[in-house]
């Protein structure tokens, strides 16, 4: 079953970083504003928003395993509509389409394997995430070769479509374990009832800030790239891998990390990684350079989804459901707002200032994470 959630979570892993670095591409194929294209990831955030408030009833309600192979079979429709689209509102519909499926799989997904691997869940987590952003990096490469040859970029994310039906067809006998209500546990209580108190809104915070990072890096670096040092279109779609590449080992070996040091240790390491390859990459014009920076920021954003996700599921009072559900908004809010945020603030001092924003994050982080050492 493990491996069955760690393959159902890569088909979102390579929508997910594939959607973000096609989104400055539409200004060039479909003449899109760059207020337009940033618009996508704004749909893109509304999804998700709806898929936080309602993925917790839904899997009350129908049971995990239903609301999972609804969630990619919904997916893998988004992916169509989006690619298909040659207009702005077709486009618009297939990235909210896509965006509610996808953060339906991740809030389930999560849940599932913190009910699964109960202590070991933050290692379990982590190493889902890695290797689902194993198979993301995937997608970047193929959009950006698509863009190199003369394709429409999108078609890079044609792909999810063939492996999530070869998920599905491969896990048709394998169920994942419903929560209470769902399952039919005598008095137990509904995953979506009850507070969550205020530490878990302290590392909800937390983990909105480092999401806007994340988000926002993933889908406007490129266009950095192209501005700052050069590099085409196709090349730096590409580019964007970079970052990837560094998140990949990092949170393959959270397992391990989670097991020697504490979350709080380790998420504090992690964003001063992250703040020193911003740094690399904002300050230098050479593309190597650039590109090791990305490396650096990759280290440091590996652990920062699985440590605040964790942090806030354990602080949830045994409501892994609910908690999920409220991160999946907050993902969604941060998906919708940074990139968005990014760009308009690119409109006005252009894109290089604009990405000081990043450590602004950071440090907003860093003090949402020592107040919550208190808690």
């Amino acid at each position: 079953m493990t491996w069955v959630l760690f393959a159902e979570l890569s088909a979102v892993g390579y929508f997910m970083y594939g959607f973000g670095p096609s989104i400055p591409l539409l200004i060039d194929e479909l003449g899109f504003s760059p207020q337009a294209a940033a618009l996508h990831g704004a749909a893109l955030g509304i999804g998700a928003v709806a898929a936080g408030s309602s993925s917790a009833l839904l899997a009350s309600w129908r049971g995990r395993d239903a609301v999972q192979r609804a969630a990619l079979c919904t997916l893998a429709v988004g992916t169509a509509v989006y690619y298909v689209g040659g207009t702005f509102v077709v486009t618009l519909c297939g990235a909210l389409i896509a965006g509610y499926a996808a953060n339906v799989v991740v809030n389930t997904t999560a849940a599932a394997l913190s009910d699964h691997h109960d202590s070991a869940a933050p290692a379990a987590i982590s190493q889902a995430n890695g290797v689902s952003l194993g198979v993301g990096l995937l997608a970047p490469l193929a959009l950006g070769t698509a863009a190199t040859i003369g394709l429409d970029s999108r078609a890079g994310l044609l792909p999810v479509i063939p492996f999530i039906a070869v998920v599905l067809l491969a896990s048709r006998r394998t169920r994942l374990p419903d929560t209470p209500r769902a399952s039919g546990s005598p008095g137990a209580r509904s995953p979506a009832g009850g507070g969550l108190g205020y530490a878990f809104w302290v590392s909800w915070c937390v983990f909105l800030l480092c999401a806007g990072v994340e988000l926002a890096m993933t889908f406007w670096a490129s266009q950095e790239l192209r501005d700052r040092t050069g590099m085409s279109s196709g090349a730096a779609t590409m580019g964007v891998t970079a970052m990837l590449l560094g998140m990949v080992p990092v949170r393959l070996a959270g397992s391990r990390l989670t097991n020697r040091w504490s979350s709080g240790l380790l998420l504090a390491g992690s964003i001063g990684v992250n703040l020193l390859g911003f740094a690399v990459f904002w300050w230098t014009t050479t593309s190597w350079t650039a590109l090791s920076g990305l490396v650096l920021c990759g280290f440091g954003i590996a652990l920062q989804f699985p440590l605040t996700a964790s942090r806030a599921i354990a602080a949830s009072h045994g409501r892994p459901d609910r908690a999920m559900a409220r991160i999946g908004v907050g993902e969604g809010l941060a998906a919708a707002g940074s990139p968005y945020i990014l760009s308009s603030l690119a409109d006005s001092v252009g894109i290089h200032l604009a990405f000081l924003m990043i450590p602004v994050l950071l440090c907003g982080a860093t003090l949402g994470l020592l107040l919550g050492s208190r808690t």
